[in-house]
Order: structure tokens, then C-alpha cells, then sequence
């Protein structure tokens, strides 16, 4: 009989990555959006990679993080990352692409990809820590959630159920701290629906931060970490010490490989050769 499978293909990934949670301070997770980038995370030995949508949308259609990509095309990427390597993965589900239905697919194609997590976003997606956003009441943020909890088949595959409500236009001023108090009331009955991760986008500081994982214990919190963006450029052991069992690091792949090669086309187009650029 062939036997001939990766062990990744073998073992109860998602199971890993729970395992992970219940031992790490925090689990770190530096975003990648292609095979080279996934090759070169999992070398520096990150123990999870996350697969950002923004660097996904733009390498495999050439377009911003506007919910333009499709469910089967960042689907078939994360399939590729899963590849890799036995490293977990955690995968930007959009929407879910669709209404109900289409929330419960996206679940079934990602289990079937062998992806460790998914983040399901309730409203069409715009680039995290955008301001201004427009929230679903909570009985469709419910129902959503329910959906892709109701859907996987594996029970060790992670739901993370975010909520933008802190930067919603619904929610009063960003001093008044109702975003943050509607929030948080969101992720609990998204916990209790079966949702396994809180994610609230854009809490504005530490002090708010911490005031959140400790409103929402014992259960496990992600954090999004944007380069200069409105959480604040938290280290590895700010969000550690903070208590979030999740840090994204979206950024860490694809921003800095477009700098690189922008500087690398100019140098070409400008001194004639890509030499120095390509670390000649």
C-alpha cells in the first residue's frame, strides 16, 4: 500500500496548531503570500505562518485587498503554502465569499487544503485597520459565524471570528469607547456561537489591548500587527505580555519584497545593471 505522503498529510494539523496555543505565550505568525515567501518564513523557524489576503490579492490577481479575489483562488494559494512545509497555517477567508451558503464552502475548502485556521470576516472586506467601516448588525454577524462553525467537520479547525466594530461608523466617537464596548459584546457571542479565537481589528494602544484579552478570558485572542498602524507597532513581547495567543504579522513579507524590487527595477533601468541589487 503507498505510503508515500508527506507527514503533514498524515497528522491532525489543525490539532498542532491548538497544541501551539496551549504551550506558547503567544503564537507568532509573519505573513506570506506566495511559495517563496512561505520557503524563506518557514526557514527563519516561526512556529505558524499567516497568509495574508492583502499580499495574496496582489501577487495572484494584481489587484488591492477590495474583495476582488475569489474563495477557490486564495484557497488554491494556501493549498501551495500548505505544501511546504508541516507548518500551520492560518488562511484570510474574506467573507466567505458570498452569503451562508457560501460561508459554509469556503470552511469545507479550506479543511480540505489542509489549512490549520481560518479568519472570516462578516462584511466585505477592505484592508484591516481602514477607519470608517460599516458594520452588520449582530444577528448577520451571527449567523455568519454559526455558518462556518456548523460547516468544518474536522472540530480541532480553528474559527477565528473577527469584528471591525471598533473602527465602525456606528459606534460613536473613537474617544468614547463604545466601538470597543460593541466589540467585545460581538466576540463573546461569537465565542459562545463556537467560534474558538476573538479578533477585534484596531484596538488603539496598549492599555486598550490588554483591557480586551482580559475582558474576553480565557478565551484565546489574536492580535493584527500593521507597520505604523492604528494598534501601534507592538513587538513580539508586547503581545506577549499583553496576553493575545495569536500575533499576525501581516506586513512582514510583502512590503518589504515590493521595496526590494522597485529599488531593483530602478537600479536597472537607471545604472543599467542589477548587480548591487541583487547582492552582487
Amino acid at each position: 500500500m503507498f505510503d508515500g505522503l508527506p507527514v503533514r498529510y498524515k497528522t491532525n494539523m489543525p490539532r498542532r496548531l491548538r497544541q501551539l496555543m496551549r504551550e506558547k505565550d503567544c503564537v507568532i505568525c509573519p505573513g506570506v503570500f506566495d511559495g517563496i515567501s512561505a520557503h524563506i518564513a518557514n526557514g527563519a523557524g516561526f512556529d505558524a505562518l499567516y497568509l495574508a489576503g492583502s499580499g495574496a490579492s496582489g501577487s495572484v490577481i494584481g489587484e488591492p485587498e477590495l474583495s476582488v479575489i475569489s474563495g477557490t483562488e486564495l484557497a488554491d494559494t494556501a493549498r501551495m503554502i500548505v505544501g511546504i512545509s508541516d507548518t500551520p497555517v492560518i488562511a484570510n477567508a474574506d467573507t466567505g465569499f458570498g452569503g451562508l451558503l457560501n460561508v459554509a464552502r469556503t470552511v469545507a475548502l479550506y479543511e480540505l487544503r489542509a489549512l490549520r485556521a481560518v479568519i472570516l470576516r462578516t462584511k466585505p472586506k477592505r484592508c484591516g485597520q481602514l477607519s470608517g467601516k460599516d458594520v452588520v448588525d449582530m444577528e448577520t454577524y451571527l449567523e455568519r459565524i454559526s455558518a462556518a462553525v456548523q460547516a468544518r467537520r474536522n472540530p480541532d479547525f480553528i474559527i477565528i471570528a473577527p469584528t471591525d466594530a471598533r473602527n465602525g461608523v456606528q459606534f460613536g466617537s473613537p474617544d468614547a469607547g463604545e466601538e470597543a464596548f460593541e466589540g467585545v459584546k460581538r466576540l463573546k457571542a461569537a465565542l459562545a456561537a463556537g467560534a474558538d479565537v476573538a479578533f477585534m481589528e484596531s484596538p488603539r494602544s496598549m492599555e486598550e489591548s490588554e483591557r480586551l484579552v482580559k475582558a474576553l478570558a480565557p478565551h484565546p485572542v489574536m492580535i493584527n500587527v500593521l507597520p505604523n498602524g492604528l494598534t501601534g507597532n507592538h513587538k513580539i513581547e508586547d503581545c506577549k505580555r499583553l496576553g493575545f495567543k495569536l500575533a499576525i504579522y501581516p506586513c512582514t513579507g510583502f512590503i518589504p519584497a515590493t521595496i526590494a524590487m522597485d529599488k531593483s527595477y530602478t537600479a536597472l533601468r537607471d545604472k543599467g545593471t542589477d548587480l548591487d541589487a541583487c547582492g552582487g
